[in-house]
């Protein structure tokens, strides 16, 4: 069962990194400022993402509440990293992140949600608990590139 889990969050996670094609990667080398800055962070976090993959099942818990804690200070900081007349070119985010903003909001409060049961599970060293609070970020973060980013 364990195995399953892990192969389906592998599958998710690595679909999610799959979402990069050349394009995007292209577009990442032009950017610059705050979409330079928000595309590095989520870079960071899929590199994050991956790497709690991989630790899932393990005791590996302090390093698994380490990468998520990052991933919650950025999930907090991230309304800030999309000010008004950001989305053009080499943005990826979709125009709704500002005509949907209340739903843009309400998808990063949710994802940062998932990351502090996650980091809560981490550091009750719970692998169980663990493995679903990652399926749950996981889920936030394609919840939120399915409406607020351009692919």
């Amino acid at each position: 069962m364990k195995t399953a889990f892990r192969t389906a969050a592998t599958a998710a996670v690595l679909v999610i990194a799959g979402m990069a094609s050349a394009q995007h990667i292209a577009a990442h080398a032009n950017a610059t400022g705050i979409v330079k800055e928000r595309m590095d962070n989520f870079k960071a976090t899929q590199g994050h993402l991956k790497a709690i993959s991989r630790l899932l099942g393990s005791t590996e818990f302090d390093e698994i509440a380490s990468r998520a804690s990052w991933m919650r200070d950025w999930g907090a900081a991230m309304p800030a990293a999309f000010p008004e007349g950001s989305g053009r070119a080499p943005s990826e985010a979709a125009p709704a992140i500002w005509s949907d903003n209340e739903g843009f909001l309400t998808a990063v409060s949710n994802h940062v949600g998932a990351l502090d049961k996650l980091l809560a599970a981490a550091e009750a060293g719970d692998a169980g608990a663990v493995e679903s609070a990652f399926k749950a970020v996981v889920g936030t973060c394609k919840a939120c590139h399915v409406k607020y980013r351009k692919f």
